[in-house]
C-alpha cells in the first residue's frame, strides 16, 4: 500500500484506500471535495488486498502465540497515525475491501465501496463526513 496524495490545508480528513483501477476517479473526486466542501482525502493505492489481509492474519497469529503485545498489522501501522474515517474503494466484489476491516485502527470508522457502487464515491464521502460530524457533535454535547 502506498500513499499517493496527502490532503493539504486545514479541515476534516478521510483516508481513502483505493484499488489501482479507481485511483484516477478518486483523485478527481477528492479534488472536488477539497475545493467545494473543505474535506481532505489522503489517497492510498493498494495493489494486493489479499496480501495486506494475510499480513493482518499473520500479525494476529503472532499476538495469539504471545510473540507480540498487540495485533499490529501493516494496514494498522500505516493508518493509525492518520486522521479520519477510512473509505476502501475498489471495483472488485464487496468481499475484497472487507478483508481489511478487521485490521483497521481501533475506533476508526471503516466503510467500503465496491463494484458499481464506486460511482457513488462523491455522495458517499459527503454522507460519511456528515455522519462523523453528527457523532462528534453528539459527543461534545454530553
Amino acid at each position: 500500500m502506498k500513499l499517493l496524495q496527502r490532503a493539504t490545508g486545514p479541515g476534516r480528513r478521510m483516508q481513502w484506500v483505493c484499488g489501482a483501477e479507481v485511483v484516477e476517479l478518486a483523485l478527481a473526486v477528492a479534488a472536488v471535495l477539497a475545493r467545494s466542501h473543505g474535506i481532505g482525502a489522503d489517497l492510498w493505492r493498494i495493489d494486493d488486498w489479499a496480501a495486506m489481509a494475510q499480513d493482518g492474519i499473520d500479525a494476529e497469529g503472532r499476538w495469539r502465540r504471545g510473540e507480540s503485545l498487540r495485533v499490529l498489522s501493516r494496514f494498522d501501522a500505516l493508518l493509525a497515525p492518520t486522521q479520519g474515517a477510512i473509505l476502501a474503494v475498489t471495483r472488485a466484489p464487496r468481499a475484497v475491501p472487507e478483508l481489511l476491516r478487521a485490521f483497521a485502527p481501533a475506533g476508526r470508522r471503516y466503510f467500503s465501496l465496491s463494484g458499481d457502487d464506486v460511482e457513488a464515491l462523491h455522495p458517499t464521502a459527503l454522507r460519511l463526513d456528515a455522519e462523523i460530524d453528527i457523532e462528534w457533535s453528539n459527543l461534545s454535547a454530553t
